[in-house]
């Protein structure tokens, strides 16, 4: 049983390098808006392990960007990461009709913002 928990992390981390799953039209596509006049367009991949964004958050600046996250470790519902760009790294949590988008910026700096369909 040990061996086995020694190892589940490295398993999670061979499965968050696998290659990127293709959007297919059979993913699922939802719109939602937040406070500050934001929102968030979600296209998932028919496997779950990818979400492709279009995200605008007037309020940090960002207007219709495309941000592509892979699935990563959640409690509950899914969760999904990108950390690629050095300056800011975003982490979009989605749960039935209800999510959140954080952005950690390299100055230590976070911005949340929680939406709803």
């Amino acid at each position: 049983m040990k061996k086995l928990l020694a190892t589940a992390p490295v398993m999670l981390l061979l499965a968050a390098c696998a290659t990127n799953a293709p959007m297919t039209s059979t993913a699922q596509t939802t719109t939602m808006s937040c406070q500050d006049n934001g929102q968030v367009m979600a296209a998932y991949s028919a496997n779950g392990q990818v979400a492709n964004l279009n995200v605008t958050l007037p309020k940090v600046g960002i207007n219709n960007k495309k941000i592509t996250l892979n699935q990563a470790v959640s409690a509950s519902g899914a969760r999904y990461v990108n950390s690629t760009d050095p300056k800011v790294s975003y982490d979009w949590q989605a749960k039935a009709d209800y999510g959140v988008m954080s952005l950690s910026m390299a100055n230590g700096q976070i911005y949340s913002v929680n939406r709803k369909i």
